[in-house]
């Protein structure tokens, strides 16, 4: 009996550790091994000791709390609103650098040009009074003449432009009569008119009052303008240039029989940067814009009125000079 008793125990110990072994017991239910969870799941804690490497590191990486990141975003965002704010100072403070070298440069190659053109212009006008009106290089020497004029004339409105641009024309504002200021401009272009030739007519009512203006700048949008329409008026063709009273204002108008100008084309005669392929009759490029510069610094407007075939009709209008400043001598 007791060996009996022996003999069991010993089978029941070796049954024992066959089922901790993994090895199916004889004769019972099979069991069955625990899968191994995969990574980054939520059983991780269960997944025994194979399993409890990298995923459970991952599981235990620190992490910043929502108060944490609150915290930190709005020193971060200031530190990158200072940064761009000190590149766009740095971007201003080079662009206002370009800007003014540019208008010194402008400035100081206009002035070099018109003292080499006025030796031009002096040396040819001397020569032309010793040569008689029908003479041989008489034609030349004016020819020569009008063109230092005109380059004269392009290196000022130049320097204009860049004043334009940049806000800083300064303009006086006297008291003027109307009248001096018309045939002054008249006279400016009177070579070019004879050479052509048309015919100027000026009209001037009795009650056009005086003007606060710069005198010499209000003469050169004139001549200006009398230039554009000389330009496209054919020979024999005829400018009226008129001032008159209007409300608070002077209103002067330049009228040529030229062939006028099409209505697309209306808007872009005071552009700064006038197209490559210019119509003809459609401007006269840089002196429309200085010209509308100097009429806008003064607190005046201009436009045009023109139909194709019928001529055009440059107006502007100059305020009328207070009481206080006619009274100024």
């Amino acid at each position: 009996m007791a060996g009996v008793t022996r003999k069991k125990a010993g089978k029941d110990a070796t049954d024992g550790a066959d089922g901790a072994s993994g090895r199916p017991l004889r004769g019972r239910a099979t069991a069955v091994p625990l899968r191994s969870p995969k990574r980054g799941s939520a059983s991780v804690a269960a997944a025994g000791p194979r399993s409890a490497g990298p995923a459970t590191l991952r599981a235990r990486a620190p992490r910043r709390s929502k108060a944490d990141s609150d915290r930190h975003a709005p020193r971060g965002d200031a530190a990158e609103r200072e940064r761009l704010e000190e590149q766009c100072q740095r971007l201003e403070r080079r662009a206002e650098t370009a800007e003014r070298m540019l208008r010194e440069t402008v400035s100081t190659i206009s002035h070099d040009l018109r003292n080499s053109l006025s030796v031009i212009v002096v040396s040819a006008r001397m020569l032309m009074r010793s040569i008689p009106q029908e003479g041989p290089g008489r034609r030349q020497l004016e020819a020569i003449t009008r063109a230092a004029d005109d380059i004269n004339q392009l290196a000022q409105d130049l320097v204009d432009a860049m004043s334009i641009e940049s806000g800083s024309l300064k303009v006086g504002k006297g008291a003027h009569e109307v009248e001096p200021i018309l045939d002054r401009a008249i006279e400016l272009v009177a070579p070019t008119v004879a050479l052509k030739p048309l015919e100027i007519a000026k009209e001037l009512p009795h009650d056009v009052p005086p003007i606060a203006c710069d005198r010499e700048r209000i003469v050169q949008v004139i001549a200006n303008l009398l230039g554009n329409a000389m330009r496209f008026t054919p020979k024999g063709g005829r400018i009226t240039v008129r001032a008159e009273p209007s409300g608070n204002d002077a209103r002067f108008s330049i009228s040529d029989t030229g062939p006028g100008i099409a209505p697309d084309q209306q808007p872009l005669l005071f552009a700064r940067h006038a197209p490559a392929r210019r119509p003809l009759g459609q401007g006269m490029g840089l002196a429309a814009f200085v010209t509308k510069g100097i009429v806008e610094a003064h607190g005046g407007t201009i436009w045009v009125e023109s139909s194709p075939g019928q001529g055009s009709t440059f107006f502007f209008t100059i305020p009328a000079a207070g009481l206080s400043v006619r009274a100024a001598p």
